[in-house]
């Protein structure tokens, strides 16, 4: 769908509810958060629906009140949107169903999903893909600060600080906007990544012991253990960007982390691994994840897949060396 038919539905559309995908990150709420600002000042009526705990260094993007962890039972909207969402499976649990859905995402969909789409890949995150949407319906160049800071977070999150292979001159252009209209470098960069609880570092210095390089040093594969979190004291928010640190070294072309994660079904728990892909962009990490059953971005993918440990390290290791030959 582009872009015009979006700015269509949304002008039209005069109660929505805004979400994003389960476990939200900055580029997913700052989407949600800079599109929900917008729109409330066109005199629309929006909530914004995020039914999980957020993590703590997203706290600060969030004003008092703002978002909602449950809806009232028959409550009814003519939109609902999903912001950086890129399969069902991602979807938060209790969202409507009676209504449009609406996604909004730079992800490749390998399961298409939802009523109207507007995706696109070659964007650096959803947050960019929201900008240029609030352009087209009036945003003013210099952009409130209300809708310029959760957008600033969004694209800063997704592009590493401005330091993955996605960003470009048009990212430092948009980023510069963002801080014209009042977003704070300083204050993102802190809560973003910078603001660790001791548990966190415990857990980075537990993770760096796993360590493995494979494939002649040219896949470095790092774990996160159920017994790594709870010796810790660390939770699963804190597993986020960890995969980074294996990037950082010397001749590694792909760095991958084998996370454990429990996944709760009815009355039983079922034990998946989370893999986590990273490349310095000479390797185009999504066809590994695709190989894998998830996908991604070119030097930022991941799966998930319901194998032990030792089995998904298996399969990693056969989808890599592929990939690398």
């Amino acid at each position: 769908m582009n872009r015009e038919r979006v700015v269509e539905r949304l002008e039209a559309s005069q109660r929505i509810l805004c979400s994003c995908h389960r476990r939200p990150d900055a580029d997913a709420l700052g989407s949600a958060l800079g599109l929900s600002r917008f729109l409330r000042s066109m005199g629309k009526d929006v909530k914004v629906y995020v039914p999980e705990p957020l993590s703590p260094t997203l706290e600060y993007l969030v004003e008092p009140d703002e978002i909602v962890g449950a809806l009232a039972p028959g409550e009814r909207f003519d939109l609902v949107i999903v912001t950086d969402t890129a399969a069902p499976s991602l979807l938060p649990k209790g969202l409507p169903s009676d209504a449009p859905l609406l996604v909004i995402d730079h992800h490749a969909a390998h399961e298409p999903f939802g009523d109207l789409v507007l995706r696109d890949v070659e964007a650096t995150s959803t947050g960019e893909v929201v900008l240029g949407i609030l352009d087209a319906m009036g945003l003013p160049e210099i952009p409130p600060k209300r809708v310029a800071e959760p957008l600033y977070a969004a694209v800063v999150a997704d592009t590493g600080g401005f330091r993955y292979a996605s960003t470009t001159a048009k990212t430092m252009r948009l980023g510069a906007r963002l801080v014209e209209g009042g977003a704070e470098p300083w204050k993102t960069a802190r809560n973003l990544f910078e603001e660790w609880p001791p548990e966190r570092l415990r857990l980075l210095a537990a993770v760096i012991e796993t360590l493995a390089l494979e494939l002649d040093g040219k896949l470095a594969i790092l774990e996160v253990t159920r017994e790594i979190l709870a010796r810790t004291g660390a939770d699963d928010d804190m597993v986020e960007g960890l995969v980074n640190y294996g990037r950082m070294l010397r001749g590694v072309e792909v760095a991958a982390l084998l996370w454990e994660f429990d996944v709760q079904e009815g009355d039983r728990t079922r034990r998946d691994v989370k893999i986590s892909l990273r490349s310095q962009g000479t390797v185009d990490v999504s066809t590994i994840a695709v190989a894998l059953g998830g996908g991604g971005h070119r030097a930022a993918a991941g799966t998930q897949l319901q194998k032990t440990r030792e089995e998904a390290r298996e399969a990693l290791l056969s989808a890599v060396e592929k990939a690398l030959s």
